[in-house]
């Protein structure tokens, strides 16, 4: 199961259950210009949850503390966290973040399923 893995990607949770959103910039062929989660390709020999830690670490400049599988979807394993430290600085990939309520979510043009994965991620915290 695990060797058909593709990417990591982590729901960042702060204290008032707001979810951590990324604008990718216009380069990307995949979802230019949308709200994202951090993540991003498993490296060779690299671990989905190492993988989702360093994305996290290159995209936002957070480190992740504690980090605990959320689901599978097709080639993506999920994660989140409510646990990291450090202040949010973005790189390249990206123009833009914010911290978003579940709700607050409807008013950015995110990526497919970001607003069902969160709810997913806010289920497992209570």
């Amino acid at each position: 199961m695990e060797q058909n893995l593709k990417a990591s990607m982590v729901v960042i949770l702060d204290d008032n259950g707001r979810a951590l959103i990324l604008k990718r910039s216009s380069g990307p062929q995949w979802m230019p210009e949308k709200w994202a989660l951090a993540g991003g390709h498993i490296e060779k020999g690299e671990s989905p949850k190492d993988a989702a830690i360093r994305e996290t670490k290159e995209e936002t400049n957070l480190d992740l503390v504690h980090i605990h599988e959320l689901e599978q979807r097709g080639q993506v394993m999920m994660y989140y966290s409510t646990s990291y430290s450090g202040g949010v600085k973005i790189d390249f990939e990206h123009t833009d973040w914010a911290w978003a309520s579940y709700d607050e979510l409807d008013n950015y043009d995110t990526t497919p399923k970001l607003k069902e994965i969160v709810k997913l991620a806010l289920g497992k915290l209570q």
